[in-house]
């Protein structure tokens, strides 16, 4: 079963061809340009990919918005907004994905997020790439209460 995907992209060229690449994937995409039309969106989503820069508002509120609502499980952003700000409150939600990095890079995101949906649907903990919850192995202290500095 195709994962469902919300895709808010106000620029259209390349929203069609972000979604057409999706759908390669594997992904059930539907297109939203704006934050209205996103919140008019039929249905649960299990991914929501958004763009920071709306004509009619903020992406990263609108994420946070749809996620409190139920309507996506998890998000991701693909903007190029110059906004710092926007930038860091997008990372507290999930993946956030230059859009100059390319498709490659977006699809490596996806798939991040997807692989902790899984991990979470069965039974194991959500995870995170960049850092580790495992304690170091017995006998080994971490370099800062090291005797030898």
């Amino acid at each position: 079963m195709a994962k469902r995907l919300l895709l808010v992209e106000d620029e259209q060229t390349l929203a069609r061809a972000v979604a057409r690449l999706l759908r390669r994937e594997g992904y059930d995409v539907t297109l939203a340009g704006s934050c209205a039309e996103a919140r008019r969106a039929m249905g649960s989503f299990s991914l929501g990919l958004f763009d920071v820069d709306l004509p009619d508002g903020n992406g990263v509120d609108l994420a946070g918005e749809l996620v409190s609502r139920s309507v996506v499980r998890r998000v991701a952003f693909f903007s190029g907004t110059h906004h710092g700000d926007r930038r860091q409150d997008a990372k507290l939600l999930g993946p956030f994905v230059e859009k100059s990095h390319g498709f490659p890079a977006l699809l490596r995101a996806l798939e991040q997020l997807s692989s902790a949906e899984r991990a979470k649907a069965a039974g194991g903990d959500e995870f995170n790439l960049t850092e580790s919850r495992s304690p170091p192995p017995s006998g080994v202290r971490p370099r800062e209460e090291s005797e030898h500095d």
